[in-house]
């Protein structure tokens, strides 16, 4: 509390101190993730790692929490800062270039412990602040979300204001940089930039060019795999405290015997990566029935990256989340375990796509028909499932290719160069 009350009175003087000081266009800001500080991931790693070795950008890496060793290998000039320390405000002060993968209200608050948080807000007119927003979406998010949920995810107005700012955002193709300005109102279509996500290098590049913790991660997948077949079950979080009826999954004794029995009958694992919010006491129960046998957590803390998992999956079990999409740049197949499918259109975040056209792989509601469609997926010829697959990655893709961290540090390097 005291610490929040002091924030509060020093946030004006921060405000004019960002303002008065010069930026520096070879200071370039970089975050680990707003909710879990030891972890230094996704779009804003592949960036960081595209640039790590040039010694003419200073990398700053701001974190919360202990410091962490986020295995930068190779990385040149650049500094691992705790955000919210003098040095840490000072040197973020300084960077004309900021990235986000949330917001600012997000990855740049400062944080008292539990859910209670405080919005550092920074000087946009000066800086090149660019969204590497996490993921394609499938869910309606933020501007074009369902009212009830718009209403709850950007009760912040700094939010809003903070996206006119943006120097852009970027997105993975000409029909997701659409939806992605209608989300992300008031920025307008012309701050999206469509060069795909850098977190797609991960999915291509030779394992001899993957930072450690990823070839970590295909290691340990391949010792859980022993030749077998992974199955990966990757359900999103829902909006329990908005939606009423908002309900995670919860087998039962009777379904995880059948389970079991499909995994052993098709030489196969299963894989089970929860979403990281767990918002509710009531989550998916499915780590209760973890046995390393034929059911294994590979959740964030064990397997931080998704694109480990995406190439060593043999077939993604999901919901609503946009993992799905990484499995389609590889060409894996997908179902959709939609149990709750129109509640969530009608209560939940909402859907951007018509799922039926989008989606190319059965959706299902129930269990049984989960188990089924488990079984056809993976007796089906890849040729098939290239076939079914080949409209919706025109629809996501505008590069297959492992240059998508490149163009990105392109633009903002065609920016720095005319300030």
């Amino acid at each position: 509390m005291v610490k929040r009350l002091l924030f509060h009175l020093l946030h004006p003087l921060w405000q004019l101190v960002d303002r008065l000081v010069p930026k520096r266009a070879d200071y370039w800001a970089f975050t680990t993730h707003h909710l879990h500080a030891d972890r230094f991931i996704e779009n804003q790693r592949a960036l960081f790692e595209h640039v790590k070795a040039e010694p003419d950008i200073r990398k700053i890496v701001f974190h919360r929490g202990p410091h962490a060793d986020f295995g930068l290998e190779g990385a040149v000039n650049h500094e691992i800062v705790r955000h919210g320390t003098l040095r840490g405000l000072l040197l973020l002060a300084r960077c004309r270039v900021v990235f986000l993968t949330h917001s600012i209200a997000m990855d740049y608050s400062l944080r008292w412990g539990g859910k209670s948080f405080s919005v550092l807000k920074l000087a946009l007119r000066n800086r090149v602040v660019v969204n590497l927003w996490h993921g394609i979406p499938l869910k309606r998010l933020l501007y074009a979300a369902n009212e009830e949920v718009f209403r709850h995810t950007d009760r912040i107005r700094y939010r809003a204001r903070e996206r006119r700012g943006y120097a852009g955002l970027i997105a993975s193709s000409d029909i997701d940089s659409y939806a992605m300005a209608a989300m992300f109102h008031p920025l307008n279509l012309l701050q999206v930039w469509t060069t795909g996500l850098p977190r797609n290098d991960f999915l291509t590049q030779p394992e001899d060019r993957l930072p450690g913790y990823i070839t970590d991660s295909l290691r340990r997948l391949r010792q859980l795999k022993q030749g077998k077949k992974l199955v990966l079950y990757a359900p999103t979080y829902r909006q329990t405290d908005v939606g009423g009826g908002a309900l995670y999954y919860r087998f039962s004794d009777a379904e995880i015997g059948h389970l079991r029995a499909f995994l052993q009958a098709n030489d196969a694992i299963l894989g089970y990566r929860p979403h990281y919010f767990r918002n509710s006491e009531q989550y998916f129960n499915l780590d209760s029935y973890v046995d390393d046998e034929l059911i294994f957590d590979v959740s964030q803390e064990i397997i931080p990256e998704f694109s480990a998992l995406a190439r060593e999956c043999d077939l993604l079990v999901t919901d609503y989340s946009s993992v799905y999409i990484e499995a389609l740049y590889l060409g894996k197949p997908v179902i959709c375990f939609g149990y709750d499918i129109d509640h969530y259109k009608a209560h939940g975040d909402g859907l951007l796509y018509d799922m039926d056209l989008v989606f190319p792989g059965p959706i299902v509601s129930n269990f049984g028909d989960l188990i089924a469609a488990m079984g056809e997926r993976l007796g089906t010829d890849q040729w098939i499932i290239d076939e079914e697959q080949a409209t919706a990655r025109r629809i996501f893709f505008k590069y297959n290719d492992a240059r998508n961290s490149l163009r990105v540090a392109q633009r903002v390097r065609a920016i720095l160069a005319d300030i």
